[in-house]
């Protein structure tokens, strides 16, 4: 791999990460949504990775029931 090419995938992988205050509020969003959803144990871990010419993101959370909720028509 030659130096300009190295120096471009580090200038491209710098622009593919998340601060961590964007994926602190990203999780306070996610936690806040899936809590209309599920009794929560505890916080939301995010994980985004580029693959090839996207990202693969992962939620994780815990819960230790499903809210009942209804169908709305």
């Amino acid at each position: 791999m030659t130096g300009k090419k190295r120096l471009q995938e580090i200038i491209n992988s710098d622009r593919l990460l998340l601060s961590n205050d964007t994926s602190e509020m990203i999780c306070y969003d996610l936690k806040n949504t899936l809590f209309e959803y599920f009794n929560l144990d505890g916080g939301v871990t995010l994980q985004v990775e580029p693959k090839n010419d996207c990202f693969e993101i992962t939620v994780k959370a815990k819960a230790s029931a499903i809210k009942s909720f209804g169908v709305i028509k």
